[in-house]
C-alpha cells in the first residue's frame, strides 16, 4: 500500500510525502492498522499488520507492483487527475490508479481466479467505471493464451484483440495487438512499446481506438498440419476427437480437410466457425468481425477495420 490514514484520519500518500515513522497508520478501507515499512528491496509502502478484516487487500504487495504504481503515477499525474489506491466505498474496491474520477488502472503482477477478474472487472462497469488491466511480468503473454489471459483481452477495430502488458525493467508499457491462435494454439502478434514518461498515459490507452493506420501480420501455415493432427488423435485429445466425431456425423474424414486457414481470432473456432468464447473485457458484439473475417481472411492478417472496409466494398 502506498496511501494510508493517519491518527487524524488524514490521507497520507507516500509518493507526495514521507511521514513521521512514530505516528500510527490505517487502512482506508478496513480501518485496520497498518506498518509503515522502509526496506531495502521495496520502496517505502504500508503494510497490514493482518489482512483477516480486509477485502479490499487480498496479499501483500510485491517489488514489482509498488514500483510500477509509483512509476505509472508518476507518468499519468502530469496530464490528468490521478489518485493513488483511492477506496471506492460503493464498490469495496481499491484500484491502483484513478484518474479523473472514472478510469480505473490495475496492475497486476500474480495470478488471480478467472471468477475474480469477472467480479471485479463487472463491478467496475456497473458502477460507471472504465477499467483496465495492465499485466506485470508473470502475466506476459507467451507461446499460448491460458483462461485468464483470455479474458484480460480487449478489442477494437483498429488494432483487433490486444493486451497491455509493463515492463519495469525496459520502463515501458506495451501493446500485444492483433493476437491470433492457430490450430496448435500458438500465438502470433505485433507489439508496440511505450516509455514510461515519454506520450500522454491515457493518449497512449486511447490508441488501439483512435484512427490510424492499419497493419498486417503475416504468419505461416504448417505445411505437416496433418501429422500433428494425427498425434492428437492418437493421444486422444478431447478436442480434437469431437471434432473428428463430427466430420463422421457428417460422412466426412477430418484428415481430408485442406487447412487452407490455420489462423484466427481468440475465440473463434476456424473449424466449426463458431464463438466459442464470452469475454471479460469486451463489451461490443464482435460476431460480425467472425463473419466478414470467414469471407476475406487471407495468408495474412488484418485488424477488424480492414475486413469491415472489403465487406462494404463488397455490397
Amino acid at each position: 500500500m502506498l496511501v494510508a490514514q493517519n491518527e487524524n484520519r488524514e490521507l497520507i500518500n507516500l509518493l507526495d510525502e514521507m511521514p513521521d515513522s512514530g505516528q500510527r497508520f490505517f487502512c482506508p478501507a478496513c480501518k485496520s492498522e497498518v506498518r509503515l515499512k522502509c526496506g531495502l528491496v521495496k520502496i517505502p509502502h504500508f503494510a497490514h499488520i493482518s489482512l483477516n478484516s480486509c477485502h479490499s487487500w487480498t496479499e501483500n504487495e510485491s517489488a514489482e507492483h509498488l514500483g510500477l504504481k509509483k512509476e505509472l503515477f508518476a507518468w499519468a499525474v502530469s496530464d490528468a487527475k490521478v489518485e493513488v489506491e483511492k477506496y471506492l466505498p460503493e464498490l469495496g474496491q481499491t484500484p491502483d490508479l484513478l484518474i479523473n474520477d472514472k478510469i480505473a488502472i490495475e496492475v497486476q503482477c500474480s495470478r488471480l481466479s478467472v471468477k475474480r477478474l469477472w467480479e471485479r472487472t463487472l463491478n467496475y462497469r456497473n458502477n460507471g467505471y472504465v477499467v483496465f488491466w495492465l499485466m506485470g511480468n508473470s502475466l506476459q503473454l507467451g507461446k499460448t493464451l491460458n483462461p485468464l489471459q483470455k479474458d484480460l483481452l480487449y478489442y477494437s477495430e483498429n488494432r483487433g484483440f490486444h493486451y497491455w502488458e509493463l515492463d519495469i525493467k525496459r520502463s515501458c508499457l506495451r501493446l500485444k495487438y492483433l493476437i491470433h491462435q492457430n490450430l496448435h494454439g500458438q500465438l502470433a502478434y505485433l507489439t508496440e512499446e511505450f516509455s514510461f514518461g515519454g506520450q500522454e498515459f491515457l493518449e497512449i490507452l486511447k490508441k488501439p481506438y483512435s484512427a490510424q493506420i492499419l497493419k498486417e501480420l503475416k504468419v505461416s501455415n504448417d505445411k505437416e498440419i496433418h501429422k500433428y493432427i494425427r498425434r492428437q488423435l492418437y493421444h486422444r485429445t478431447l478436442y480434437w476427437m469431437r471434432l473428428q466425431s463430427r466430420y463422421y456425423s457428417e460422412g466426412k474424414s477430418i484428415l481430408n480437410e485442406k487447412f487452407s486457414r490455420q489462423w484466427m481470432p481468440p475465440g473463434l473456432d476456424i473449424l466449426t466457425r463458431q464463438n466459442t468464447s464470452r469475454f471479460c473485457q469486451i463489451t461490443q458484439d464482435i460476431a460480425s468481425y467472425y463473419q466478414n473475417f470467414l469471407k476475406y481472411s487471407t495468408e495474412n492478417l488484418y485488424p477488424p477495420r480492414y475486413y469491415a472496409i472489403i465487406n462494404q466494398k463488397k455490397r
